[in-house]
């Protein structure tokens, strides 16, 4: 299989699937256990509780309409992602996506960094923000 160049390329190198290729803000492989997350490049922050660099994977407001309170597709598709990891083993890996505007919401993305992921271990914070620390690199080839 050739290098992928975008994103739903990158899921079908994984085997992993989307619910949809424009709004999923991860894929999921059930033949492996595997799930595949976006991963703002700008959202790193510093060192955790366990003095390892990470990143947010996800925050309590995303996908959450001010209004109604209402989640969003993306939202509820995340969630059920994130429910496999935490509750049912599922590994978790992460990919670099970086943003046409980070001050926009919502975000869209302007690059996928296709040459290579990272597992992913997650931690769920008191605030209820979702953060994943890169554990080991793993190039595409």
């Amino acid at each position: 299989m050739a290098k992928p160049k975008n994103r739903s390329q990158l899921m079908d190198y994984f085997g992993a699937i989307q619910k949809n290729h424009v709004w999923s803000w991860c894929g999921i492989n059930e033949d492996n256990k595997s799930i595949y997350f976006s991963v703002w490049t700008d959202f790193k922050n510093g060192l955790g509780k366990r003095d390892r660099d990470y990143y947010i994977i996800q925050e309590p407001h995303w996908g959450v309409n001010v209004e109604t309170g209402a989640f969003s597709a993306a939202r509820n598709d995340h969630d059920e992602k994130l429910s496999k990891s935490f509750n049912e083993g599922y590994l978790s890996y992460g990919y670099f996506v970086e943003a046409k505007n980070t001050t926009v919401v919502p975000r869209e993305i302007a690059n996928t960094k296709t040459s290579f992921v990272f597992s992913l271990e997650l931690e769920r914070l008191d605030d209820g923000s979702i953060i994943g620390y890169p554990i080991k690199r793993l190039e595409i080839k």
